[in-house]
């Protein structure tokens, strides 16, 4: 994890730990990363999660550590893939200690740097992507009325692992505002209130600073109060268009909300720049230019007559003879005349290189062969080097023992899916087409990746799963006690690794079923099964270890009608989850807590425990069984009163026992038959 962005302080009245120093007998801090306005971050290795990395952050005794501590536990129900996972707040020596998951990645302020030096930026295709990408998390933010109140490029992170941007550094967690210069709006510093849209405005000038490789103040004008638009953007009015609604100020000129601004995003067609272009202000030639021809000295020149101009030779006049060439001449013409070998070879290899492999963008011109050997005979017209790098994809694919045919199928789907405007059309071989087979070669390279993370034989199967295997699995588990959506929940977890972005417990389409179902051959083979009794009134506890990567599941039986009380502790890398019997979340996937259950009508409750983390960990669970409350008892009837005592008590008469009913005076004098019952009382 990268360091903060905020600007590093001489001073400041917190403690000043030492590398190797132990907090919460727990983290053993490793190095300090930054410090600043947000106190400071460090890294740090988790003694009880196999010395897993976290991300520590300190916060002195001048925070106002209440207002942090709430807005932390507000954070932790955040469940997003772009959101890291964040774990109990820890106080040690008056400091408070917030710890966070660690994200493997580069910021997007590091990578622009790194493109500056080749003076670089990012293109508007990236730009586009990136908005796409963000868009669906500011949205989950915002639903739970939480901002991130500091957005800039030091705060995105690009992840390693699947290349999806990361949210950083919430910009309120100290209790106050603490924004980048020049991203938040000013009225954030005016009013001190963080709202939705300021998080939409950081975002607007991110993508400018993508763009530009300016920082916002060499960006925005503070007289006009107007920005300065990249010369990107000419050639693409439709994103400028929408990034100057995500910078207005004006509330009925603004989008009113991140779902509102990414379906906006979504309609603006892929523009062809889909990678890093030049800075327009670019001072290297990185090409040089060619050489000059031979002039004759500057002398001669000036001494020489004034040159007349030529004149044109009358139509049908006799062609004048051919005179000998000059020295710079023969060398010009020599010089192409070894120009044209190389050519020559060019074209040869290209044709070769054409039959070793690469055949499968040729798809959007024609139907593919029928088998791998037909289309190693299809003509191509790609460059040699397109063609050497599909060689070497198709090299791995037969290493890893991966069905070809499914492979190229789940990269058309994912390059389809960010493309839709294309209408399902795949790339071709023709030039214009050269951006979007770039993203497909990065594509391919990022699936297979993530494929390289299953046994060689889940890899085999890929392409051949069916449901009657995933039915089949269920069905074993089901009769242990365990719901089918309980079931479906733990192997969508498990997925997210290789089918990330995806929420929600619903079987993806395929090609990407055979993943999740691959994911369920994995997860559901390894996962441990406790059944536990719950006993009325007493407290029960248990340890039990749960592998890196795995799950536990603990079927809970009790009595029909107790409450009960679950309290689950261990690894801030570990997440639970509790099912009713009928397979219904009653407690959604977060950080070990305690939660207590109102009465259950059926069992068993069923507790999901997952470890996230790289190495085992132990988890320690305490339950009690509740059960209802005792009824309370029939008032004694009141005495008789002593002059009632002296009178004899006998039955009324008949007419008097059965009263005729009284009229209702809401139904009417006329009205016949028994009154409607009271409607029942309303908590």
């Amino acid at each position: 994890m990268p360091p903060d962005s905020a600007t590093p302080s001489a001073a400041s009245p917190a403690s000043s730990p030492q590398p190797g120093a132990l907090i919460g007998e727990r983290y053993r801090l490793e190095q300090r990363l930054s410090q600043g306005g947000q106190g400071s971050l460090w890294r740090a290795r988790d003694q009880l999660a196999g010395e897993g990395p976290v991300a520590l952050r300190q916060l002195g005794p001048e925070f106002d550590h209440g207002a942090a501590v709430a807005r932390w536990n507000r954070l932790q129900g955040v469940l997003h893939p772009q959101v890291p996972r964040l774990g109990s707040p820890l106080r040690q020596d008056g400091d408070l200690w917030l710890v966070r998951e660690w994200q493997s990645g580069r910021t997007f302020q590091q990578l622009l740097q790194v493109r500056a030096e080749r003076q670089m930026v990012f293109g508007a295709g990236e730009v586009l992507l990136l908005l796409r990408q963000l868009l669906p998390v500011l949205a989950v933010l915002h639903g739970q009325d939480l901002v991130h109140g500091d957005l800039c490029p030091a705060n995105l992170l690009r992840r390693d692992s699947d290349g999806l941007p990361v949210l950083l550094d919430f910009g309120l967690v100290a209790g106050g505002v603490v924004a980048t210069p020049g991203f938040a709006p000013p009225e954030l510093a005016e009013s001190g209130q963080p709202l939705p849209w300021m998080d939409l405005h950081a975002l607007g000038v991110t993508a400018l600073v993508l763009l530009s490789g300016d920082p916002p103040a060499g960006l925005f004008d503070p007289v006009s109060f107007s920005w300065r638009w990249p010369v990107a953007l000419a050639a693409e009015p439709d994103l400028q268009r929408e990034l100057q609604r995500l910078l207005q100020r004006q509330p009925d000129q603004r989008f009113r909300s991140a779902g509102q601004a990414l379906a906006a995003f979504q309609a603006v067609p892929m523009p062809e720049s889909t990678g890093p272009v030049a800075r327009a202000d670019r001072t290297v030639v990185l090409v040089p230019p060619a050489a000059p021809p031979d002039l004759p000295p500057a002398a001669e020149v000036a001494a020489g007559p004034a040159a007349a101009p030529p004149e044109l030779p009358p139509l049908g006049a006799p062609v004048a003879a051919v005179t000998p060439l000059s020295r710079a001449e023969a060398r010009d013409e020599a010089a192409e005349g070894g120009i044209w070998p190389v050519v020559m070879a060019l074209v040869v290899s290209a044709v070769v290189g054409t039959a070793l492999g690469w055949w499968w963008l040729s798809r959007g011109k024609q139907p593919p062969p029928t088998t791998p050997e037909a289309a190693l005979q299809l003509p191509s017209s790609l460059p040699p080097s397109e063609v050497d790098q599909r060689q070497q994809l198709l090299n791995r694919l037969r290493a890893m023992q991966v069905d070809r045919g499914w492979f190229l199928k789940l990269v058309d789907a994912s390059l389809l899916a960010q493309f839709p405007e294309r209408g399902g059309r795949l790339p071709s071989d023709a030039l214009e087409d050269a951006p979007l087979r770039k993203i497909w070669n990065e594509l391919a390279e990022e699936w297979l990746a993530r494929v390289e993370q299953l046994p060689i034989e889940l890899r085999r199967r890929l392409g051949n799963y069916s449901n009657g295997d995933w039915e089949r699995r269920q069905k074993a588990l089901v009769n242990q006690g365990i719901s089918p959506e309980v079931l479906r929940q733990l192997v969508s977890g498990s997925a997210q690794n290789l089918l990330p972005g995806r929420s929600g417990a619903a079987i993806p389409p395929e090609p990407f079923r055979q993943l999740w179902y691959a994911a369920a051959e994995q997860i559901l083979a390894t996962v441990q099964i406790e059944a536990i009794q719950a006993q009325p009134l007493q407290t029960q506890v248990l340890s039990a270890a749960v592998d890196a990567g795995g799950a536990r599941l603990f079927p809970v039986r009790l009595t029909p009608g107790n409450r009960l009380v679950l309290g689950v502790n261990g690894s801030p890398l570990m997440q639970m989850s509790v099912f009713a019997a009928d397979g219904s979340l009653l407690e959604p996937k977060g950080p070990l807590r305690v939660v207590s259950l109102p009465a259950q009508t059926q069992s068993p409750v069923q507790l999901l425990v997952t470890n996230d983390g790289v190495a085992p960990a132990m988890i320690t669970l305490s339950l009690r069984a509740d059960p209802p409350a005792a009824a309370p008892a029939p008032e004694p009837p009141q005495p008789l009163a002593p002059d009632q005592l002296s009178r004899p008590q006998s039955l009324p008469p008949e007419a008097d026992r059965n009263p005729a009913p009284r009229p209702d005076p809401a139904r009417g004098p006329d009205a016949e038959g028994p009154p409607e019952p009271l409607p029942p009382l309303s908590n």
